[in-house]
């Protein structure tokens, strides 16, 4: 392997096999090792700003009314270093605190992802020592451009392309290796060097040394702009001067330029000729000789003459071939009148012609058509308005034709309709095409053209009102209209018919409630009646007659009197318990009272003989509740509070009833603080336990749902929502 090509491997992954391998913590948490690898850190890594500790070389020194900042390089790295005013800085040497070039320091920091890359936050600056700074060091153009070089103190050769004056220093533009890198030197420095041109345009064409810091303004591969500061005299210098003065030398035809031509200088300007066919003031001019076109961008000094050109002018232009153009392009030029002519005569050509020659062309040299003025004619398919201007996509044959234009004259040719015929001229452009064909060979192209002004583009033929399109869409509208029709129709009568079948089921539903709940509550009432009338008074007569017979029988003894009263305990209990089934068997019926009222006696008609506390609340309008929901939801309170008692052995039992108008729902809430239990765990109905299950069929009967929340030790909560159901009221008429 070639050693510039191992070289070059070793430039770019060193330092990322460092940054896995030698960059260790350090006491505090901080990780030493060299520049490179602290460069090297993934963005996810300097996401969370890392502490790093690198030793290097001051390069330069910056410093700005935001603070200063630092570049240090190592053997393979450089770095940006902000903050150094605000770190904690110390001498070995016992010399001067600020920082300078040629310092030997160790920077203690964090790293993170700054605007131009990779930077580091100093915390604390220790200056080892101090030596001259070593002559910047001459560096590949190729690792230069990739990025590999930012922060380091390098030299490059190169042709300057522009030169001029920004806030008192010297900018350059300087081409090397094709592509284009700024050099900036400032104004103390270009006064100290001798035997600098007066006027910075004497640069042009100038084969020029410089050497210095470099910095990027954007850390992206391939789309940085990297710049080369020049702090020094000694660091810029002249190699070659400018071949001759501008239009001195003979200027080659447009077809020639490009091409390989024996001795030819590299990078250097050339000059050529031809006819302005368009240009745009002040920046660009179209030129085109024969069937050869080129695209000419100029310099800061042609576009700040003020002189015009217009399309006839036949011009020398002397510029920089821009390589990296999909076509003939000059930048950076300068251009002078030779003569005014008449206006230039479009050639006629279809584009399926101008793609044909475009592919047949070998080489990196000048293509027929491309650049040049071109007439042909199409139908137009749309018309469409972008930010700067607007473009019209023409079929011509079987090529789709981008036509752009500016917003003047967009707005002058938008308006033509779909299906027009046009009549086209402009500067037409050949771009390759984002695929390339399935069997290999070249890729697809595709043409643009630029139109000039409103003149350029001619309305032939209007197209016809019945077209096709047109046809297809009245069809469309009037077939989407009957559909529409017919889909909203069905849809009508299907809601119509759930609707009725809902309702019908809806008044059934009620109809039958209503009818259970009442004979529900008569054969309620009738059982309580009769137990009340007869298994209670049976029971208390018992308990008479052992009375009679402890009072006025015979002497018996201890144990017949510890049978008797065994025998008094449990008829009492057994009342006791037959007195609550039948107060848990009754209801009470409104006999027009208040809701609030009935609820209240409820609640403490079952809580009576207990040691518990009540809360009873009622919110809303409830005194006009229909019979049988006001009684169902009477029932289930009823129930809730007796289960609470039965198994809870609570201390406080709160009870809420609520009517939401905005909702037009019923909600009722008991709360206890008793023993709690797991939910679903209890007993069911399967095992004689009807109270949770009777009390959800209440609720969902009433159109609503149960909610039981408990757990051990930590209280009950049942809490139910049902329908008011306004309408019900008809229904207990009927």
């Amino acid at each position: 392997m070639h050693v510039r090509t191992m070289h070059r491997l070793a430039a770019r992954f060193f330092p990322l096999l460092l940054g896995l391998f030698l960059l260790e913590p350090t006491e505090g948490g901080a990780r030493a090792g060299g520049v490179a690898e602290v460069v090297a850190l993934s963005s996810r890594q300097l996401a969370g700003h890392p502490p790093v500790l690198v030793a290097g070389r001051v390069i330069s020194v910056r410093r700005s009314p935001h603070g200063g900042e630092a570049l240090v390089e190592d053997a393979l790295a450089g770095i940006r270093v902000v903050g150094i005013d605000s770190a904690a800085q110390e001498r070995v040497d016992g010399g001067r605190t600020e920082l300078a070039p040629g310092d030997e320091v160790e920077v203690s920091g964090r790293a993170e992802a700054g605007d131009r890359g990779t930077l580091l936050r100093a915390e604390r600056i220790v200056v080892r020592g101090r030596s001259p700074l070593p002559p910047p060091r001459r560096c590949d153009a190729e690792a230069f451009f990739a990025g590999h070089e930012v922060g380091r103190l390098v030299a490059m050769e190169g042709v300057v392309e522009r030169a001029w004056i920004d806030g008192g220093d010297m900018r350059l533009e300087i081409q090397a290796a094709g592509r284009l890198f700024d050099a900036v030197v400032p104004g103390e420095v270009a006064a100290a060097i001798e035997g600098l041109p007066d006027d910075p345009r004497d640069f042009v064409d100038v084969v020029v040394r410089v050497g210095g810091p470099v910095t990027t303004e954007s850390p992206a591969r391939g789309g940085a702009r990297f710049e080369v500061r020049v702090e020094r005299p000694e660091w810029l210098g002249l190699s070659e001067p400018a071949p001759a003065p501008l239009f001195r030398d003979a200027a080659a035809a447009l077809d020639s330029i490009g091409r390989y031509q024996p001795g030819e200088r590299l990078g250097r300007r050339v000059r050529t000729f031809g006819q302005v066919i368009h240009a745009i003031p002040g920046t660009t001019l179209f030129l085109q000789n024969g069937h050869i076109g080129a695209e000419v961008r100029l310099g800061a000094g042609a576009a700040g003459t003020g002189e015009r050109f217009v399309p006839g002018d036949l011009v020398e232009v002397a510029g920089f071939l821009d390589r990296s153009a999909r076509r003939l392009s000059l930048r950076n030029a300068a251009v002078t009148r030779v003569e005014k002519g008449a206006a230039p005569a479009p050639l006629v050509a279809t584009a399926a012609s101008i793609l044909d020659a475009h592919a047949s062309a070998g080489g990196a040299g000048p293509r027929e058509y491309d650049g040049c003025l071109v007439r042909f004619s199409g139908v137009l398919v749309q018309s469409q308005p972008v930010e700067a201007g607007g473009v019209l996509l023409v079929r011509c044959d079987d090529v789709l034709v981008a036509a752009e234009a500016d917003a003047g004259t967009f707005a002058a040719i938008g308006a033509a309709e779909p299906g027009s015929f046009l009549s086209l001229t402009g500067v037409a452009f050949v771009d390759p095409g984002p695929s390339v064909p399935a069997g290999g060979g070249a890729p697809d192209r595709r043409l643009r053209l630029l139109v000039r002004d409103g003149g350029d583009c001619l309305l032939v033929r209007r197209p016809p009102w019945w077209t096709p399109a047109r046809l297809l869409a009245i069809l469309a509208a009037t077939a989407a209209v009957l559909a529409t029709a017919l889909v909203w129709a069905a849809t009508l009568r299907r809601q119509l018919g759930a609707q009725t079948r809902r309702l019908a089921a809806e008044m059934r539903s009620r109809r039958d409630a209503a009818i259970e709940f009442e004979a529900t509550l008569r054969e309620r009432n009738r059982l309580a009646a009769n137990l009340h009338d007869t298994l209670q008074q049976t029971i208390g007569g018992i308990g008479f007659q052992l009375d009679a017979c402890q009072t006025v029988g015979g002497q018996p003894g201890p144990g017949a009197q510890r049978h008797l009263a065994v025998a008094r305990r449990m008829v009492d209990h057994a009342a006791k318990e037959l007195q609550a089934s039948v107060w848990a068997m009754r209801s009470l019926p409104m006999d027009g009272k208040p809701f609030a009222e009935v609820l209240a006696a409820l609640v403490s008609r079952v809580c009576e003989g207990h040691d518990v506390v009540i809360a009873v609340h009622a919110e809303g309008r409830l005194d006009d509740l229909p019979e049988f929901v006001s009684g169902n939801l009477l029932l289930l309170v009823q129930e809730a509070v007796h289960n609470a008692l039965r198994h809870g052995r609570p201390t406080r039992i709160a009870v809420a009833v609520a009517n939401d108008p905005a909702t037009g729902m019923l909600r009722a809430r008991v709360e206890d603080d008793g023993l709690g239990f797991v939910v679903g765990t209890q007993a069911g109905a399967s095992e004689g336990h009807f109270g949770i299950h009777g009390m959800q069929e209440r609720a969902e009967r009433l159109g609503g749902s149960l909610v039981v929340s408990s757990r051990p030790g930590g209280g009950t909560v049942i809490e139910a929502v049902v329908g008011r159901r306004d309408y019900d009221a008809n229904l207990e008429a009927e």
